[in-house]
């Protein structure tokens, strides 16, 4: 059955646009933003050093350049000019963290502005405070140095130039200074944009050096070459460049990862305008960001967890099924669902409710319709007896309807984002499609993350063991908000989002779809509106692998895709990737858009069955692996480069992963019609193939699996333990006794 996009089934679906009408673009759309004409104000020269607690304070002098448009035959390029000066000195901040890992602040102001203050710990992006490490400064004719017991960073005293290096002597960081008047280099500089401000830097990228990481990114696992377009908003697909979960946090070989502490409108040119310069610009009057040395790639991503935090562990029953569609429209379709589950042997742990709980459909006042959803307590201790937990859906909006009395509380009580005027921000009429005129929740308000918090807990008083936090990454950035600067919060407000509802919350869980650095403290995040193509499958295992990048740890994404109807095929080929990630939900649009595995064939369902109980009897194995994350940062679901940094075929390998240590998984991602074998990378080693038990001793080579519909290859690591139990229906009780323990030799 195909499914046509229309208001019901696909809500975005755009309505009422004439042929001849030009679509007006949303105000939160990003533009390339690297201020060619701009001044720049370079820094030149170091007037004072100023030794400070964990590092030093650094007044340089400037020199002042404009880039004007230049041509030379064919090529049009910006080239520098001198210019007059504009600001006569700017301060750059070298500040030690731990012994590998330190802060660079450039700005025109002395003192470190933090736009965040107003805003509770927990809602913030860094949360570390500096440690005491000892350091000894130095200086000579030349430059300026600072030195623990891991690392040594110097300035240089001409260029003002910051490199960084292992005390064995091996550089990991270097910035880029121009050495051209071409603008394809952005080197650190500030630049007056009539009042507004913009900072650049740019740091050196070597020319086999791989970049990682900036979130959720479906197109590609490496970074290198590709611009980002980083900006929260929804990615309507997984195989576009938009992204819900824009991460400012990158993992380079080189040996090192950089935190962007910012929330600012940011530009990312990564080996793009220039091969040989890894840039970034923010809009916003300071840089501010965080290196952090590491030998390997785990220690740099324990670093950049020590800055922002680490995953609290879900409760164990989450990792177990959760079964939705969008939407089960009346406790009797969830009884029907319910029944089915258990009738068709699914191992199952969760009945998510998605937007039609209410009295009407989307209408989200948090209140159960009492038509076709009554008696909540009662039903939802009903499902709880039968060995499912109650998900809920809602949103950061509030329609503005009459019979909607959240909105009629969050106005009264200035609980709303604003406009100029004073009024609820609301998308100007220009802007078409549905939910403009839909308001957002002030998460920046403390009285209103109150107000809302404990909206929240009331369903968690009624059962509901779990609440999915949609959206969050549409809100304007033209809006007034209490506590930051709407220009600031755009990417900021799924943290505070996120953070208000997973504290309201009794266990450690709420099911995320947009997030920023930082997001991993409040697990855990889904892939958004997927397309049913194998090209939107392959995309979204290149999300998780770089979320995994990223400090994420636990991710899921909806089984069968979101967006249209997924054949036999897919679907077997996603339950058999979605039952290998941290977290399993199957997941459509539309109320009559099946995604329940007996409303596919016998072959389909039996398939997901199969791997439905091999992922239950391997819970053990799963919960250990998720508690050790907890403790690392490291994602279940991780690229090989994480566990294999020293074999360099596996830096561009993005269609297999290792789950947990020891579990390495290579998925189909093409039909059977494109071939019935499956080509995969075993890294140096001994393996054993899972199913057959055939043993494989690997220098790192490349091996053809012929596959059928059932065959997904999974390997095991030598001296590998597996632990099974027999917890094959539920975990709403606990996994239940070990029945089998095998070790792989």
């Amino acid at each position: 059955m195909k499914t046509t996009p229309n208001s019901q089934n696909f809500p975005q679906f755009m309505q009422a646009v004439t042929v001849n009408e030009t679509k007006a673009v949303s105000k939160n759309e990003i533009a390339d933003f690297r201020f060619n004409p701009a001044i720049q104000n370079r820094p030149m020269g170091i007037l004072n050093v100023e030794k400070e607690e964990n590092g030093v304070v650094l007044t340089l002098g400037t020199m002042a350049r404009r880039a004007v448009l230049s041509y030379t035959h064919e090529t049009s390029l910006y080239l520098y000019k001198p210019a007059d000066i504009t600001i006569e000195k700017v301060y750059l901040h070298i500040n030690l963290w731990t012994d590998e890992i330190f802060r660079v602040v450039f700005s025109k102001d002395k003192e470190i502005i933090n736009h965040f203050a107003g805003l509770p710990e927990d809602a913030r992006m860094l949360i570390a405070k500096p440690e005491n490490v000892a350091f000894t400064l130095g200086e000579t004719e030349n430059e300026i140095t600072l030195a623990t017991s891991k690392i040594i960073i110097s300035v240089d005293k001409q260029t003002t130039k910051i490199s960084a290096k292992f005390i064995d002597g091996k550089e990991f960081y270097s910035q880029k200074k121009q050495d051209f008047r071409t603008g394809d280099i952005h080197d650190l500089a500030l630049a007056d944009l009539e009042g507004d401000y913009a900072c650049f830097e740019s740091l050196e990228l070597e020319t086999d050096e791989v970049v990682y990481g900036l979130g959720e990114r479906f197109d590609s696992l490496t970074r290198n070459g590709r611009t980002v377009d980083f900006y929260n908003k929804d990615a309507v697909g997984t195989t576009s460049r938009r992204s819900y979960l824009n991460i400012p946090f990158y993992l380079s070989t080189k040996g090192y990862g950089l935190f962007l502490n910012s929330s600012a409108k940011t530009d990312w040119q990564i080996g793009t305008t220039d091969l040989s310069a890894l840039q970034f610009a923010v809009l916003d009057s300071q840089i501010d960001y965080f290196v952090i040395g590491g030998k390997t790639p785990k220690d740099i991503i324990k670093g950049y967890c020590t800055l922002t935090g680490f995953a609290k562990l879900p409760p164990l029953w989450s990792f177990g099924l959760w079964m939705s569609r969008n939407s089960y429209v009346s406790w009797d379709v969830v009884d029907d669902v319910a029944k089915k589950v258990r009738k068709n042997d699914i191992p199952c742990d969760v009945l998510h409710l998605d937007t039609a709980w209410f009295s009407r459909d989307w209408n989200c006042d948090l209140k159960f319709s009492e038509e076709r959803f009554p008696n909540p307590k009662e039903n939802i201790e009903r499902y709880k007896k039968d060995g499912f937990k109650i998900s809920l859906w809602q949103y950061n909006f509030i329609p503005p309807n009459d019979d909607n009395e959240n909105y009629h509380e969050a106005v009264k009580n200035g609980y709303l984002s604003k406009d100029k005027d004073g009024k609820p921000y609301q998308l100007p009429d220009s802007c078409q499609g549905s939910w403009v005129k839909d308001v957002t929740i002030d998460f920046s308000n403390p009285a209103a993350r109150k107000w809302y918090g404990d909206k929240i807990r009331g369903l968690f008083d009624l059962g509901a063991s779990a609440i999915k936090t949609d959206f969050g990454e549409g809100v304007p950035d033209d809006g007034i908000y209490h506590s930051v600067d709407g220009k600031l919060f755009h990417n900021l407000y799924t943290l505070v989002y996120n953070a208000t509802v997973f504290n309201a919350s009794k266990e450690n869980i709420v099911w995320a779809r947009s997030g920023t650095a930082g997001s991993q403290r409040y697990p855990l995040h889904w892939g958004g509106d997927s397309q049913c193509t194998f090209e939107a499958l392959a995309g979204t295992l290149r999300a998780s692998l770089s979320l995994g990048f990223s400090g994420i740890p636990f991710f899921s994404h909806n089984i069968g895709g979101f967006l249209g109807t997924p054949t036999d095929e897919l679907y077997v080929r996603w339950a058999q990737l979605g039952l290998f990630s941290s977290h399993s939900r199957c997941h459509g649009v539309g109320d009559n858009n099946y995604r329940e595995p007996w409303r596919f064939s016998k072959e389909a369902c039996d398939i997901f069955r199969y791997y439905d109980k091999l992922r239950y009897s391997l819970m053990p194995y799963i919960y250990e692996q998720a508690e050790k994350c907890t403790k690392t940062g490291l994602p279940m679901m991780r690229a090989l480069y994480l566990e294999f940094p020293e074999d360099r075929t596996v830096r561009y390998i993005d269609d297999e992963y290792l789950f947990g240590d020891s579990l390495l998984i290579a998925p189909v991602l093409k039909p059977m019609s494109k071939g019935n074998t499956k080509e995969l990378y075993l890294p140096k080693g001994v393996w054993f193939d899972y199913f057959t038990k055939e043993k494989i001793i690997s220098d790192g080579k490349w091996i053809t699996r012929e596959i059928d519909l059932k065959t997904m290859p999974i390997y095991v690591k030598e001296g590998t333990v597996l632990n099974y139990c027999s917890a094959d229906t539920t975990l709403a009780n606990g996994m239940g006794e070990i029945i089998k323990t095998e070790k792989w030799v």
